[in-house]
């Protein structure tokens, strides 16, 4: 029987990234709920968020070995199915350090997911390809903050938190099954790079590309956009509004898919300003300058009414969704042979990023006064602006080569 061609398999991988893309954010939407329900203080739910980041960044370098060695295939079946025992701890879970190896095993479950499809994407189709690709299959992965917002929402109403995550077991299971079965790892007749090499010759590889000179100011930025998409809506806009606005799970969860459909219009938006001018870092540049301005306006006026509050934090977010070009000129330094090593690399510096942000948010919530509320946010989104603003910085010296001409390097 003749193998399926690549596209089935990118179909499967993206539905896993879907469920990935859902987990990293579904805090936001039930913080409050599960907060209630654990006893959780601020700094505790910083935590327990950042758990998931920290585990799928420090991940990062083993799946990057695994996926150069073994393939997507194996690769991302295998850990995804983590996923799904976490989901059920997560449901189960009595006290913080339960729900904090919950989220460790998620996250550790979907951290060779997005890498597994880049590496594919960069195995069967051209390096012109790769940005706009990337973009709009987490584009379309990015869905799965749609979940987390009112269908999350619903769901939570219906069956409440716990049984939401039951349901989400199943879901991974099923897209587990998925990958195994229909992901190809290389093309017919190639096997994938890395298939011969040595553990010490992997280890060599990743070494390699951290001397990759061109990589260190994009570093900073994948460090730091990320980390704010995912503070602002994976974490605290759920409960800012709650706080700050008194909104119930599903009108907070019609706020939240405002925020997530911001998400995904500027990850398309971003992969076509890619693909017609070819060009990374003046969109990146552009687009954070937008994300600093809506949090200077949020910490000077914490109590805007909710519309406008959500509106400035879609521009916040779409703002920050800058990623797969961060990645996509990142790719231009890297070459095939440490494709994943190196995507993954990249990868682990973004969640880092967020796992260090979940953390130092939810101390400086805690560290702000009760009263007024309007103070302790206005704090937060302050601290935002200038957690970007430094990160910008060393970019502006990043190089950024046409496309056509990195591929003939």
């Amino acid at each position: 029987m003749a193998r399926p061609g690549p596209l089935p398999g990118l179909v499967a991988l993206t539905l896993a990234n879907t469920l990935s893309q859902f987990f990293r954010i579904a805090m936001g939407l039930v913080a409050p709920e599960l907060a209630r329900d654990l006893s959780l203080e601020p700094a505790a739910l910083g935590t327990l968020s950042a758990a998931w980041f920290l585990a799928f960044a420090l991940a990062q370098p083993v799946v990057g070995m695994a996926l150069d060695r073994l393939g997507p295939r194996r690769s991302v079946a295998g850990l995804f199915l983590l996923a799904g025992l976490g989901c059920v701890l997560l449901a189960t879970a009595r006290s913080e350090a339960r729900a904090v190896l919950a989220q460790v095993a998620i996250g550790l479950g979907c951290a060779p997911v997005y890498m597994g499809t880049l590496v594919v994407v960069a195995r069967f189709w051209p390096a012109e390809r790769f940005a706009t690709l990337s973009a709009i299959l987490l584009a379309i992965a990015a869905t799965g903050s749609i979940l987390g917002a009112t269908p999350l929402a619903l769901l939570v109403e219906a069956v409440g938190w716990r049984g939401a995550f039951l349901v989400f077991a199943a879901l991974v299971l099923a897209a587990a099954a998925g990958v195994f079965l229909l992901v190809r790892d290389a093309p017919e007749g190639r096997p994938p790079p890395a298939r011969g090499e040595r553990p010490s010759d992997v280890v060599r590889g990743m070494v390699e590309v951290l001397r990759l000179r061109p990589l260190w100011p994009i570093l900073p930025m994948l460090f730091a956009t990320y980390a704010v998409v995912m503070a602002v809506r994976g974490l605290w806009a759920g409960p800012y509004l709650a706080e700050m606005h008194g909104l119930e799970p599903v009108p907070r969860g019609h706020a939240l898919l405002s925020i997530s459909l911001a998400m995904i219009g500027g990850l398309l938006g971003f992969a076509a300003l890619e693909r017609r001018l070819d060009r990374r870092k003046t969109p990146v540049l552009a687009a954070t300058a937008v994300a600093v301005a809506g949090l200077l306006l949020l910490a000077a006026r914490p109590e805007l009414a909710a519309p406008w509050a959500t509106l400035l934090l879609s521009a916040v977010v779409a703002g920050s969704v800058t990623y797969s070009l961060l990645m996509a000129q990142g790719r231009l330094f890297l070459p095939d042979r440490l494709v994943g090593r190196g995507l993954a690399l990249l990868n682990m510096a973004s969640f880092l990023g967020a796992a260090s942000l979940q953390t130092l948010t939810g101390l400086v919530v805690a560290a702000a006064p009760v009263e007024p509320p309007a103070a302790r946010w206005a704090g937060l989104f302050a601290f935002l602006a200038l957690w970007l603003g430094l990160a910008v910085l060393p970019y502006t010296r990043s190089a950024d080569p046409r496309t056509s001409a990195a591929s003939r390097r």
